[in-house]
């Protein structure tokens, strides 16, 4: 009875953790806003002495670009303004990827006038745009305005330049910490399927069972018919609690590698006392269960090389795509290889690891870091 109560405590527990985890994961995503950290930037230059009003243009999945954050304007005329390629110095801009400026903006010919009218209903006498980079790629163009006629100076261009750059920044270090979030969410969502897996289906079972062992002692035939009732009902429960936890313990495609290996550096952690952090370095693909399976794998065998031969007290495992590669790093600040560890520095783990990474194009670098530690580093093509 008493393991019965301490069994219902935990199912309760968990179900409570779970409700808790859901506002934590909204209130994450929400600190996670790269539409705030936009917003603070052209706040920043439409309140500033040497503009007056500035917007963000941004392209949607399709590449459509239109102005979804304003500051200092006096009409809604530029709110949510779809701009087509080309046009109007925005437009120009995101095409072409460099910063440039009109002074006077009525008169340039070196930008369409499709947009005048709203130009004109804010005032605008001169107006500079410049791109917003992330990776090399344009994801917005950053626009400031001035009512006062005159011309753009050095300090004028510096400063929406460098407020440019920090909006890129912002909004990476934003899109970022909404990963994080994500990825920490989902993860102690398959930790409490597992729990509640174990504990209430657990539960589930052993009544089944019970139920099944007094249908076979009982001798009410009305008796019986209420048993087997309860045991179809027992029954009809495990499956619907399997389904459940089928799509809780579930991440989206996307975010299915980075959780997998967030899940295998808390446990390399609880295991062996040794300090692990998890980091993403921009947006991870969606791989093919087979390279799933060999990326994890080669991680955990890894890091069980790290908790057998370093000596380590910290390690840190890296995800990130560069041309056209995924690379995943695990980085310790342990002792390093020793010298025959540095004549043979797979072993037979790592050297299954390394044999299957050649298989599809990839390969394993281990070595010793300079400034102490060993750095394993896997390669694989996309």
């Amino acid at each position: 009875m008493a393991r019965s109560r301490r069994g219902n405590e935990r199912v309760h527990q968990n179900l409570a953790r779970l409700a808790d985890l859901d506002l934590r994961y909204r209130a994450a995503l929400n600190l996670g806003d790269r539409h705030a950290a936009l917003r603070h930037s052209v706040r920043l230059l439409a309140d500033s002495a040497d503009f007056g009003v500035a917007w963000i243009g941004q392209p949607d999945d399709e590449g459509v670009l239109s102005i979804g954050v304003t500051g200092g304007t006096r009409t809604d005329l530029l709110r949510d303004l779809v701009i087509t390629p080309g046009s109007g110095l925005t437009g120009k801009v995101f095409v072409r990827g460099n910063l440039a400026w009109v002074d006077e903006y009525f008169t340039a010919d070196s930008i369409t006038h499709d947009f005048d009218l709203h130009i004109g209903a804010e005032g605008v006498a001169r107006l500079i745009a410049v791109p917003i980079l992330s990776d090399g790629s344009v994801v917005g163009v950053l626009a400031a305005g001035s009512r006062s006629p005159g011309a753009f100076g050095d300090r004028s261009i510096e400063h929406i330049v460098t407020t440019a750059h920090s909006a890129a920044l912002a909004g990476a270090v934003a899109d970022r910490a909404r990963q994080a979030a994500e990825v920490a969410a989902h993860e102690e969502r398959r930790r409490v399927a597992i729990e509640l897996h174990n504990g209430l289906g657990a539960m589930l079972y052993t009544i089944g069972a019970s139920v099944r062992g007094l249908h076979s002692d009982a001798v009410d035939h009305v008796l019986k018919e209420r048993l087997t009732k309860i045991e179809d009902q027992a029954i009809e429960a495990s499956r619907l609690l399997r389904e459940s936890l089928r799509t809780l313990h579930a991440s989206p495609a996307e975010l299915a590698l980075a959780v997998a290996l967030q899940a295998d550096c808390h446990s390399f952690e609880e295991r062996s006392g040794i300090e692990c952090h998890f980091v993403t370095l921009g947006d991870l693909p969606v791989l093919p269960p087979g390279r799933m399976r060999l990326i994890t794998g080669a991680v955990r065998e890894a890091l069980l090389n790290v908790e057998k031969h370093a000596e380590a007290t910290s390690v840190a495992v890296t995800v990130s795509v560069f041309s056209g590669e995924l690379i995943v790093a695990v980085t310790d600040n342990g002792v390093g290889l020793s010298p025959a560890r540095q004549r043979d520095t797979t072993g037979i783990g790592l050297s299954s690891v390394a044999e299957s990474l050649e298989r599809v194009g990839g390969r394993l670098e281990v070595r010793s870091d300079a400034d102490g530690g060993t750095v394993w580093r896997a390669r694989l093509p996309l």
